[in-house]
């Protein structure tokens, strides 16, 4: 194999499809270190560039159909859920180059941070099965949820839209905490039911990191065909800055005001209705489906870590 800087060839034919916007444009400026990599070693490729939301899906199906072996996405969680929702499960690999704000999947999956080095891993690690999730017909590959964390979402990418990345979400979590309602969660986990009317955040995990470093499903993991669900509470201002603290610190589950339960299926129900969010990319449904598919992706990735 051709080494250049240390670097091996990739053994698969492949296709990065790369979301230059991702990270406030970090992802593009990766891709162009990654592209130079690429041509002094002489490792053939293609390469495909969304231009807007929703492309990536597309795009992977376009390089799949076009004779991609292995499909890396090059961006944040949401570029990372697109491609892995157009590439073909049955025939093709997935592979993460880390370039968003978050980068939530690629934590879970030990995946590092370091652009150079999960380009590198790319033609060292072995492929792993994983589990990936469908929610109402969409695949993700995280994490879903409703309530604050939607609202987060969705406050950071309008009102503070100006100031991108990890301050816009800073600013959009202290503008959310102290007003949103606390709502009413229907749940249906494997037939079994239960509701809460103080709910705060409501969330189904594939792995455990979503949002950056927020640890929110310590026992998650992404490959053993189960969820993770969280249910946090909000029962006054003081209560949330405690409950806060204590999922920072990662010692949130012994709350009482935290419910988890893990599942293969469950179903949401809110009242009102929220926004939801899969992945990080919002959408609206009264109610939503989530079910497992059990070790449906094979991924290019670190072995897993317990």
């Amino acid at each position: 194999m051709l080494q250049t800087a240390g670097m091996k060839t990739i053994p698969y034919k492949t296709a990065f499809v790369i979301n230059p916007t991702a990270g406030d444009g970090k992802a593009g400026r990766i891709w162009s270190k990654i592209e130079d990599l690429l041509n002094q070693a002489g490792q053939p490729y293609r390469a495909y560039f969304t231009r807007q939301a929703g492309e990536g899906t597309g795009l992977a199906a376009r390089a799949s159909s076009e004779g991609a072996e292995l499909v890396v996405a090059v961006g944040g969680d949401g570029t990372l859920k697109e491609v892995a929702g157009g590439i073909n499960l049955e025939q093709n690999l997935f592979g993460a180059i880390p370039a968003g704000t978050g980068n939530g999947f690629v934590r879970s999956c030990a995946i590092p941070l370091q652009w150079k080095k999960a380009f590198r891993g790319l033609a060292r690690w072995q492929p792993r099965r994983i589990d990936v999730g469908r929610v109402n017909d969409q695949l993700f590959l995280n994490v879903v949820g409703t309530g604050l964390d939607a609202a987060v979402v969705k406050t950071a990418a309008t009102k503070y839209r100006a100031l991108k990345g990890y301050p816009a979400y800073a600013f959009a979590v202290v503008d959310q905490a102290a007003t949103f309602s606390r709502f009413q969660c229907r749940v249906e986990c494997n037939g079994l039911k239960f509701e809460d009317d103080q709910a705060l955040v409501a969330l189904v995990a594939n792995g455990r990191y979503y949002g950056g470093k927020l640890c929110i499903a310590p026992q998650a993991l992404p490959d053993d065909g189960q969820f993770d669900f969280c249910l946090l509470k909000k029962r006054s201002i003081p209560g949330l800055l405690s409950l806060g603290a204590r999922v920072a610190a990662r010692k949130h589950l012994s709350s009482r005001d935290v419910i988890t339960m893990r599942g293969h299926t469950f179903i949401l129900e809110t009242d009102p209705p929220m926004l939801c969010h899969a992945d990080g990319d919002l959408y609206e449904a009264p109610s939503v489906k989530i079910e497992i598919i059990p070790s449906a992706l094979r991924i290019l990735a670190p072995r897993p870590v317990q």
